[in-house]
């Protein structure tokens, strides 16, 4: 296998035309697992934080498929298409739906049940949560801290409900962090702020306000999603 040194001014661009290079030639076919961050940096001639922004990008184009734990995939040869991209923020809006359904009443009874050792478990994930450094660390942060507050809840339904659908809630959440057309850094902080304001009420014994906390994080992502025509209104 032979890889190009990138070398002209634009270095992300030219990162991402060479791994589309390498893909769209069959050196890195669909299943192949790319180099790590650093030998990839390497291979490229390229920064890390070059090299991350290009596999972002390949990621955001449907190209790449980060799996928490094992690495990131070749998943398509060629950039996704409009409508696939739209399908798939289809089938993050019905995730989306099921979450909102399933976090909103979490947060109502883990404010009524709460114990001190919840609460101090509730502010250890959201300081974890805080200082996630990438984007799958923030997306493993952000669901620990969610199943604390099933947990919280003290209904092991509830528990289990959430333990079987985790799975697609990463994968939706993933394709909400490549997606930066709908999740970019204002829309982060936002987030951010929210669940602050979920453990505050979780932590004051305030049903009302941790359910509006758990809406306010949620909807706002289902209204963006409806804003872009996908899913009902």
């Amino acid at each position: 296998m032979t890889v190009r040194p990138v070398r002209r001014s634009s270095l992300v661009e030219e990162a991402v035309a060479e791994l589309r290079r390498l893909i769209g030639t069959g050196e890195w076919p669909v299943g192949a697992k790319l180099p790590g961050e650093v030998e990839l940096s390497r291979l490229l001639g390229v920064g890390r934080t070059t090299s991350r922004e290009a596999v972002r990008a390949l990621i955001a184009d449907g190209q790449l498929a980060a799996r928490h734990g094992s690495g990131t995939y070749v998943v398509a040869a060629a950039p996704v298409s409009q409508f696939d991209r739209e399908l798939r923020r289809a089938e993050v809006f019905d995730v989306y739906e099921v979450r909102a359904a399933l976090e909103v009443e979490a947060g109502r009874l883990a404010a009524r049940r709460r114990t001190r050792e919840d609460v101090a478990a509730l502010r250890a994930a959201l300081a974890a949560r805080d200082a996630a450094a990438d984007p799958d660390a923030l997306i493993e942060a952000d669901l620990d801290l969610h199943r604390r507050v099933v947990l919280a809840a003290r209904n092991p339904v509830l528990v289990r409900l959430f333990d079987s659908f985790v799975d697609a809630l990463r994968e939706a959440a993933g394709q909400l962090l490549a997606d930066t057309d709908l999740h970019g850094a204002e829309e982060q902080h936002a987030i951010g702020r929210a669940h602050h304001a979920l453990v505050e009420a979780i932590a004051a014994g305030d049903p009302d306000a941790a359910v509006e906390a758990t809406r306010g994080n949620l909807d706002r992502t289902l209204d963006e999603l409806r804003a872009e025509g996908v899913g009902p209104r």
